[in-house]
Formats: structure tokens, sequence, C-alpha cells
């Protein structure tokens, strides 16, 4: 596009200073970026291996963000601040402690950015049904951001889809909004003024517009969770690959497109999930230190 401002957008890189089991993708991400830098990084999230139970994740993975060579914004993601209420995985979940710690260390969790034509308008989707006072303050926030950037492009950015097909659909896990949460955009939706809705979470990539309204979901960073479809049904219809997306602005318009480089590692952590729960996760992510092993911050059992 002639004039297009450039801006990448990333996801999911699951990074901590004790376990970099995918620390070599951050560095070949940083090394690309270095070489064309874009006008800026979005974040959708997810920064962390365990920021959640290890505030020196958080820490290494802002020091990470801080080492591209353009402005970035994040949101948060489940491992950043804990999965939102009701917890149906039995993840640690968000609290005034875990959300004051990420806003210590990595900055503000709900913000908006212009940008050419377009106001990116960044939410903290774990907050919805926290119950916690943030929760209203951003709502109101959401309020203020719409009714300022009438004049311009709107996409709406957070770290769980707002949905997987349907604005009202039934919930479907906690892969997506719970149908409660959703009633904090569905009226900026009803009322046309969202152009674009951006998320990660899945380590999944796809486009699809929904009801209108174009849903893009940005590739995991770090690693994909059965990218052969062996054991985990292929439900929502994405790809299944470690990459990042490119996009571009230009006036009103835009374009995104999904990049898979060559040389980031595709590690596939099935044998992590395929029991169905999130013990093995957490004993890798350090929750259970292992022998012999701390992880900053904490202390053996």
């Amino acid at each position: 596009m002639k004039d297009a401002i450039d801006i990448v957008v990333i996801s999911d890189m699951h990074l901590s200073r004790a376990r970099p089991f995918f620390q070599f993708n951050w560095e070949m991400t940083v090394e690309r970026l270095c070489e064309k830098p874009p006008a800026l990084v979005l974040v959708i999230g997810d920064i962390a291996l365990d920021g959640s139970h290890h505030p020196d994740d958080l820490a290494f993975a802002k020091a990470q963000l801080d080492r591209l060579p353009c402005p970035w914004l994040n949101v948060p993601g489940n491992h950043d601040v804990g999965n939102n209420l009701p917890d149906i995985r039995g993840e640690a979940t968000i609290n005034a402690e875990r959300l004051s710690t990420y806003r210590d260390i990595v900055g503000a969790d709900y913000w908006h950015h212009d940008i050419g034509q377009w106001r990116f308008i960044g939410i903290n989707s774990l907050l919805c049904g926290s119950g916690l006072p943030e929760e209203e303050e951003q709502r109101q926030f959401l309020q203020a951001a719409i009714s300022t950037g009438e004049n311009r492009q709107l996409a709406t950015l957070y770290h769980k889809p707002f949905c997987h097909g349907a604005w009202d659909e039934a919930p479907i896990g906690q892969h997506f909004w719970f149908p409660e949460a959703r009633q904090l955009l569905l009226p900026y939706l009803e009322a046309g003024q969202i152009d674009l809705q951006i998320s990660g979470h899945l380590h999944e990539s796809r486009l699809k517009v929904i009801e209108g309204v174009p849903n893009l979901w940005i590739p995991s960073l770090s690693f994909s969770t059965d990218m052969t479809f062996d054991w985990r049904p292929n439900l929502f219809n994405g790809r299944r690959r470690v990459g990042l997306t490119e996009m571009q602005i230009a006036g009103a318009r835009w374009s995104a497109k999904t990049v898979e480089p060559m040389e980031l590692l595709n590690t596939d952590i099935s044998g992590w999930m395929k029991g169905g729960s999130l013990s093995t996760y957490s004993k890798f992510a350090g929750e259970r230190p292992f022998a012999g092993f701390t992880h900053p911050g904490t202390t053996a059992e």
C-alpha cells in the first residue's frame, strides 16, 4: 500500500530467565526486526512463561521487549497476570497483587495508541469478570477511548479472542471471552464502531470476518500444541505454527500477513498437554521447582 505504516504484531512468547525454553525464537525475532524496524510492535500477551507465580519471568520479558528497535505496547495474558474468572482449568487467577505486580514491572495493562488514521485500543481481557475495581475503571476507559476516537478507525486488542464464530455463542471453555464479559464490547460492535479485533492466546493464526468485523488471530512465537492434529481436534480452524504478523495501515485501509520465518523453531509441547491437565506445564514452567534448582525469587520446597 502506498504511504503505508508498518506494524508487527507478536504474541505468546513465554519468556523466562530461569527456563529459557523459547528464547531462541525471541533472539531470531529481535534480529529480524532490527534489520527492518517497524513503526510499532503490538504484543498480545503471555510474554512470560509463568509470570503469575514468578515476577522474575515478567521482569525478564520486559527487558527483552526493551531490546526491540521501536516502540512497543503489550496487553497482559493469563500467564502474565493469572486467568480470568470463573476459572475452569485450575490456573492461577487474576487478583489485586498479580495485577499490581504486572503494572509495576511491565506498565499499563490497558491503553490506547494513535498511529496514522488508526486508534489501537488495548484491553486487559483477564480483568473481565474479576470483580476488581480496575474492571470498572477499564470499562470507563474504553468508553472514553472509543468516543474520542470517532474520527479514526478503531482496532481493539486483547489476549483472548472475543469469540469463535458469533457474538452470542455459548461459552467454549476458557479459549474465548465468556458471554457475560462480551457485554463490555457488544454495544460498540453492534454500533459498528470497531473496525478490527486482534487477539492471541490460542497459538493459532486465523483471519475470519465475524458479523461484519474482521477478527485477526496472532500466532504464538514460542510453541504450538499438536501441530499435526493427531489428538487435539482442529476445533477453531486455525493454523498451528509459530510466527508473527506483519500489518500495514494506510489511511482507513489495513492489511495483515502471517509470517512463519524459516529460522524459527516449531516446538510442539504436546507431551506437556496431552494428559488434559496443566500439571505438566506447571512443572516445566517452574510452579513446582526441579530438584536442586530454584526459580529466581522462590524457595524450593
